[in-house]
């Protein structure tokens, strides 16, 4: 009760909290001309940023395909082999559920004669059926890992994440904007739940 008291004092506060974007305010500087060179160069960093975006992507799918060729030829040999693996898991398990129903009989059988004639070697015999069942029981066998098998598309949007299409083009611009003698200052601006 007080930890859900507490989570919604948190939540309350939080909600109430005022929020705030940064921004860039820019002064100009006295010289223009340099600024309009600032500009084309912004320009030109975001064109070629773009291009090798472009490019890149291009690529990821060339490369994205080659991975899967090789993810898939590795999917395959690796098929083969859970089903080899799976064959030997399922008569291992039916060894040994006949093993275990054989053993179990047996175990009837000695549980009996000791009980009803107190033989020592049936009791023995008993005891060491019993230990003989829980080992078996305790030892599970597991089925082998089926592979899994990788789309395209999970290869393709792993490559694509090598892409970017920020090359820093703003802050080039803010060092000659700044390099003209202009002024770029940085500030937070509330935008609500402000008082």
């Amino acid at each position: 009760m007080i930890r859900l008291l507490f989570l919604l004092t948190v939540f309350l506060i939080s909600a109430c909290s005022p929020k705030y974007r940064t921004e860039k305010v820019y002064y100009p500087p006295p010289d223009k001309s340099c600024v309009e060179r600032c500009i084309k160069d912004r320009l030109k960093c975001q064109s070629d940023c773009q291009d090798r975006y472009n490019r890149c992507l291009k690529q990821s799918v060339l490369r994205a395909e080659r991975i899967y060729r090789q993810v898939e030829d590795q999917y395959e040999k690796e098929l083969k082999r859970y089903y080899r693996e799976y064959d030997l898991y399922l008569k291992k398990k039916g060894y040994a559920e006949s093993q275990l129903k054989r053993l179990r009989q047996e175990l009837d059988f000695y549980r009996r004669i000791c009980s009803r004639y107190k033989d020592r070697e049936a009791c023995d015999r008993k005891k060491q059926l019993e230990k003989r069942l829980r080992y078996i029981k305790n030892k599970k066998l597991k089925p082998p890992a089926k592979p899994r098998k990788v789309s395209f598309d999970e290869i393709l949007k792993q490559e694509r994440k090598a892409c970017t299409c920020d090359c820093g083009c703003k802050e080039i611009y803010d060092a000659c904007y700044q390099s003209c003698g202009g002024k770029v200052e940085v500030r937070k601006v509330c935008i609500e739940n402000c008082d």
